[in-house]
């Protein structure tokens, strides 16, 4: 028996779901990508959309396609976070979307044909509104390379944080991204009192030989399952483990540890190729 083909989804499908009050639309883009609708308006957050390269898989779509966003987020300058080549394309297309970007970065994306208009130079405690959507950004635990792992980058910036996630709020629905982070301490409690509904972090973990190669190392399942749980969060979203055969991870971990121990908390593997949609509930079940 034949499977039906579907067709693929394009960004302009995805731009096109009509979305319920407090529902949010999230698509997977591989590795740290993630298109986010809600609350009316449409972001990206650490497109990596290059074609080429160590990539195990092709990226969904052409970075054009995607110029009419409202912003793009990003979390740190490493090129599967920072896509020099989505930055360019935005660039020739006349995009007026705003880039939202650590401070100490901000003026590579002018070096890449972006507007300095159009650049919001990000700073933890200085919350930003893009259309109905607030951006609240935190500081990310990380490193350029193995040198200056793992901190803030404040050392490399004039006392300035140089790596960040966001939390961002789409109609009542709060979405963090962690960036490529560690989770350290006080990091949970921030989450819960910016009351996270999902979170999306980086499974892929860290050790001894792949940092030997400079590859600075994220959380491990066990920590973003852990983080997630402190945090009070509804769903958590693993990434970061897909994308190259030399830095890997897999969610299989942090669906088990869920399964065994906290049945209050939802892992969502979700599609490469379409995006979902996720609404926020209260804490008995009622639409927030």
């Amino acid at each position: 028996m034949r499977r039906a083909t579907m067709r693929a989804w394009s960004f302009a499908d995805a731009a096109g779901v009509p979305l319920a009050d407090g529902e949010v639309l999230l698509w997977w883009l591989g590795q740290a990508g993630f298109v986010l609708r809600g609350g009316g308006a449409t972001l990206l957050v650490d497109p990596y959309l290059t074609a080429t390269g160590a990539r195990r898989f092709p990226p969904p779509f052409p970075p054009a396609d995607t110029a009419v966003v409202d912003a793009v987020l990003v979390t740190h300058e490493h090129g599967d976070h920072l896509d020099v080549d989505v930055a360019r394309a935005f660039a020739e297309a006349g995009s007026a979307a705003r880039w939202v970007v650590p401070e100490p970065v901000a003026d590579g994306l002018e070096s890449l044909g972006i507007r300095r208009e159009l650049i919001e130079p990000a700073q933890p405690g200085r919350p930003l509104t893009i259309g109905p959507a607030r951006v609240d950004p935190l500081p990310a635990h990380h490193g350029v390379d193995m040198t200056d792992a793992y901190g803030t980058g404040a050392e490399l910036s004039g006392g300035l944080v140089r790596f960040l996630g966001y939390v961002v709020d789409l109609g009542g629905t709060r979405v963090y991204h962690s960036g490529d982070c560690l989770a350290y301490p006080g990091l949970a409690e921030e989450l819960a009192r910016l009351e996270v509904h999902v979170v999306l972090l980086p499974v892929n973990g860290r050790d001894a030989e792949r940092e030997a190669r400079g590859i600075v190392g994220n959380m491990s399942a066990e920590e973003a399952v852990e983080l997630a749980v402190r945090a009070g969060a509804e769903v958590l979203v693993p990434m970061h483990w897909d994308m190259f055969e030399g830095n890997p991870g897999h969610p299989s971990r942090a669906v088990a540890l869920v399964e065994r121990d906290h049945p209050e908390l939802t892992v969502i593997v979700p599609s490469r190729a379409r995006p979902i949609g996720l609404r926020r509930f209260g804490p008995r079940g009622e639409a927030g």
